[in-house]
């Protein structure tokens, strides 16, 4: 095989250290057909030329990269990445470290190979080191649970329904947060969907008596409460202020259009991914629904929201006609976007709006700002850091233009109910099933995310927490949220000083699921299960 021997010889290694799978038939009948021996020049060079492109394919075949049907329907957007962040993604695949050892090894190969029929070994060891790795089955590594039953999801799910957001928590997961079990996990996952659409959150006919107020929503793309442990964020200022937080929070999504989707229709149950890109009932609408209670809905965002029409998705789920962002062309230009399209200050923003919104005549106003200063890929104005290196700058100045904004309002006298609620997680820590910064898979590492709740003037301090918050500890998710928010719109928190604790009572739980396109995790039967296109359940704890 010569150098092709290099090539089984690190896909082994890769694999002895967990970071690829691998598919031992196609591997070793590759390898069989590299071993036969051609005698015309010509047919020798034709095999090479076949060969090259088919080992890449087989390599990509055992990586735990994303399917590559979805590489190739987002190379469009890839290309749009400017060359130094390509460079940063490359290197996170492969070290600087792995490149020496890779240079070492090709030495060694060259000196063995002088001596020793490397190739004998070769094939030996295609066999032996995946049955020492224990593979169940000659077409993968991992162990499948679960495949039988319908692979098929409720298109559907998320479309409509009439139930409440207060049913018994029994009905909608395991005291430990698991979907119930089912003949089956895709059968308990078509359930959990299937019960989803019979939950939504009831707002009131009228907002409670008491002072005007605006509710503002700050959507917050990647960040997770891992990537807050992995650069010890939690110390910031601004998360001591909160008057409620989520401590079991599901995103359901680790993409930025799924989840503002999923934020502007918290008000009924969890749909499939599929049902975000279907219109739903008028009922699961936040902004609409705000706006038939007398709150005047409004958008605004640090950027131009033109990366995957991620703008016009927003504003077709406001369901409200004639919604324009606000035009923060004025406001600084912080950094630069992995295709360096400008990121305006956080600060500068909210801060124009804010003087725009005191102008404005209407008594309450409801504020959808989505900010991506802590994207992946973010390059800082005269900063030559990557962005890995640059995240907790940005998170910390993004805390800071949070907390400055509060105090703007309470300065000028306002009340407002301020949601702070994170897209998902930047995926900083990165896993044996992908490299950092990758988010192909929605794990709960991406998706349990920081959310919490500040109300703006409540009670003598404006400006501090009030002893210690709320705590919301149950496995929750976006229903819960706008409860929440629903119970405070009900009864106005701002009329007096009521026990912050009652606005609590009896918020809805949801069991983990979250989904992109193609992959889809669920906690069942007490493990963290994933399946994928193909549609077979594994245990994520036998993939890490």
């Amino acid at each position: 095989m010569g150098i092709w021997n290099l090539y089984f010889i690190l896909k082994l290694l890769l694999l002895w250290a967990g970071i690829i799978g691998f598919h031992v038939l196609p591997n070793f009948i590759f390898a069989l057909l590299l071993t036969i021996r051609l005698r015309p020049r010509w047919a020798r060079v034709a095999r090479q030329v076949i060969a090259i492109p088919a080992g890449a394919a087989l390599l990509y075949y055992d990586s735990n990269l994303p399917p590559f049907a979805r590489f190739i329907e987002q190379l469009p957007a890839l290309l749009q990445f400017r060359f130094s962040y390509i460079i940063e993604l490359l290197g996170r695949f492969v070290s600087a470290r792995d490149w020496l050892l890779l240079a070492i090894m090709v030495l060694a190969y060259w000196i063995v190979n002088r001596w020793v029929r490397v190739t004998t070994f070769v094939l030996l060891a295609l066999v032996i080191v995946p049955g020492v790795l224990r593979v169940g089955t000659l077409v993968s590594v991992s162990p499948a649970i679960a495949a039988q039953g319908d692979t098929s999801t409720l298109a559907a799910a998320g479309s409509a329904g009439g139930g409440s957001a207060a049913a018994g928590a029994g009905e909608f997961l395991t005291a430990n947060g698991d979907v119930p079990l089912g003949a089956n996990p895709n059968a308990a996952l078509n359930s959990f969907y299937a019960r989803e659409l019979t939950r939504s959150v009831s707002l009131p006919a009228q907002a409670g008596a008491g002072p005007d107020y605006d509710i503002i929503f700050l959507h917050i793309c990647s960040l997770a409460q891992d990537d807050l442990d992995v650069d010890n964020l939690d110390n910031q200022p601004l998360l001591s202020r909160f008057d409620f937080v989520f401590k079991n929070f599901n995103s359901a999504a680790s993409y930025s259009g799924p989840a503002a989707i999923r934020v502007l229709r918290a008000s009924c149950g969890q749909p499939t991914h599929k049902a975000l890109y279907d219109p739903a009932g008028p009922q699961c609408y936040v902004m609409s629904d705000l706006k038939n209670l007398g709150f005047t809905p409004t958008l605004a965002m640090n950027h131009d929201g033109h990366f995957d029409n991620f703008m016009q998705e927003v504003q077709q789920n406001f369901n409200v006609q004639g919604i324009t962002p606000f035009d923060n062309t004025h406001a600084r230009v912080s950094m630069r976007a992995f295709d360096e399209t400008p990121i305006r200050s956080d600060g500068d923003v909210l801060q124009s709006w804010w003087k725009q919104r005191t102008s404005m005549p209407d008594k309450r106003v409801a504020l959808y700002y989505n900010t991506i200063s802590l994207h992946d890929g973010n390059r800082l104005e005269g900063s030559k850091l990557t962005s890995a290196q640059s995240y907790p700058i940005r998170a910390k100045a993004m805390f800071d233009d949070f907390g400055q904004f509060i105090d703007t309002i309470a300065k000028s006298g306002r009340k407002a109910v301020v949601v702070f609620v994170p897209e998902h997680g930047a995926a900083l820590r990165g896993s044996k099933l992908q490299i950092s910064g990758m988010r192909e898979i929605p794990l709960p590492e991406i998706t349990h995310v920081p959310v919490a709740v500040k109300l703006v003037g409540f009670g003598n301090d404006a400006t501090a927490a009030h002893g210690a918050p709320v705590t919301i500890s149950t496995p929750t998710s976006y229903l819960a949220l706008m409860t929440l928010v629903s119970h405070l719109i009900a009864n106005n928190p701002f009329a007096g000083t009521p026990d912050l604790a009652q606005y609590a009572n009896d918020l809805p739980q949801t069991a983990f699921v979250s989904a992109n396109e193609q992959t889809t995790v669920m906690k069942y039967d007490n493990k963290m299960l994933i399946r994928g296109a193909d549609g077979v359940w594994l245990d994520l704890k036998s993939l890490e």
